[in-house]
């Protein structure tokens, strides 16, 4: 409006009459002056100050697996800016495959088996958990879990040659909670760490493949405990009491607010 006011003044002052020339003169260089000075009013006028968003870091969910000295342990550790004393659920697994086409056909959700999983927790920005994915059969041979269980369970399985650590934030079940939580610290979940199901429940979750072959060799097993009583030892002993090591005073005065009894009576 301040603009469009200059323009209505500088068309009447071109209207007023030739002997007015000079006192238009004199108004036509204010009104110069004056519509710039409104033309960089103007222009400053859109040029409010801009309220940027509160960007928020993206979550970073690192993991690393490394093996160790010994046969079937391996390291599992990571980084992340996740809050500290996050809790992580750190487990290998592997999958297998049913050699028969049938069982396959009719079960489409893929059949795995949890080698190993321990519990960590976010402390200055890093977690770590140790997994030990051999066990050791009846007979001392190295088996794997699912190992063990196939023959009673009846199962023709074929194992996948990787298998596959995950580091999966808790809980599992309320993300939707957890998200606000998280950006209230300036954190904000990404893509590219966020799982969802085929329900469609969605958690955070890390993961890394490595090539390994299934277990080898045996080891001795350490001598058998003598069974006692059919595992639950001698329970009909009974165990001494522990020595009291206070020495207890017996009261010289009466230290009771309740009603004397007859007995006292005739004391």
């Amino acid at each position: 409006m301040i603009i469009l006011s200059c323009h209505l003044f500088l068309k009447k002052v071109f209207s007023l009459p030739a002997w007015f020339l000079g006192r238009g003169l004199v108004s036509f260089v204010l009104l110069l002056m004056l519509s710039t000075g409104c033309s960089q009013v103007g222009l400053k006028a859109p040029q409010f100050p801009v309220l940027l968003p509160n960007f928020l870091t993206d979550a970073n969910f690192q993991i690393r697996v490394t093996p160790s000295s010994r046969s079937g342990v391996y390291t599992v550790a990571g980084s992340t800016n996740l809050p500290d004393e996050s809790r992580l659920t750190v487990a290998a697994i592997r999958y297998l495959r049913s050699s028969e086409s049938l069982s396959a056909s009719l079960n489409q959700n893929p059949t795995y088996s949890i080698l190993a999983y321990q519990d960590a927790e976010v402390k200055d920005g890093k977690w770590q958990a140790t997994l030990n994915i051999w066990k050791v059969a009846p007979d001392g041979q190295f088996k794997e879990a699912w190992q063990l269980e196939q023959a009673k369970l009846g199962l023709s399985l074929d194992p996948e040659p990787d298998v596959t650590f995950l580091a999966t934030l808790a809980p599992t079940d309320s993300l939707s909670e957890l998200e606000p939580l998280l950006e209230k610290k300036g954190i904000k979940l990404v893509s590219n760490i966020v799982r969802n199901t085929s329900d469609g429940e969605r958690y955070v979750q890390a993961s890394q493949v490595l090539p390994i072959a299934l277990p080898t060799g045996q080891t001795t097993l350490p001598a058998p405990k003598e069974e006692v009583n059919g595992g639950w030892g001698p329970r009909y002993l009974l165990l001494p009491e522990p020595e009291n090591t206070k020495k207890l005073e017996n009261p010289k005065e009466r230290r009771t607010d309740a009603p004397l009894s007859p007995a006292e009576f005739l004391q």
